[in-house]
């Protein structure tokens, strides 16, 4: 059974990432909101990035099974290890992103997507530490 604040850190998790699913799809169908992701460089992004996006929503899901199963709402998965292992992954790669919207170049990267970067990140080494 996780406790509350994993509970809690999962729910946030989960929300952050299904939020970014949406705007990695607007951003794969050609919708004009590439100046907060990729260094912000395109408004609308070029083919190579659309691809791009299309692949980070399949990254996001995985990541979204992963915190369900170590929070245990997903019970059949037969190697809670890689889940667990997984997480610690998805933590330390936001972590470097935080790192990387900070520096950006586009104001929009850093003020909208920093702070979602470093919160799904604390969030998800409280969850792998089950805390």
């Amino acid at each position: 059974m996780s406790s509350l604040i994993s509970s809690i850190a999962a729910v946030i998790v989960i929300v952050s990432f299904v939020g970014l699913i949406i705007l990695q799809l607007l951003l794969a169908l050609g919708k004009p909101y590439g100046r907060m992701t990729y260094g912000g460089k395109y408004e609308v992004l070029p083919t190579k990035y659309r691809i791009m996006s299309v692949f980070a929503d399949v990254i996001f899901i995985v990541a979204i099974f992963f915190v369900l199963v170590k929070v245990e709402l997903i019970a059949v998965f037969p190697f809670p290890v890689i889940a667990n292992l997984g997480l610690w992954f998805f933590a330390f790669y936001l972590g470097l992103n935080t790192l990387a919207n900070v520096t950006s170049k586009s104001q929009s990267e850093k003020q909208i997507m920093t702070p979602i970067s470093l919160i799904t990140c604390i969030c998800l080494f409280i969850i792998a530490l089950g805390l």
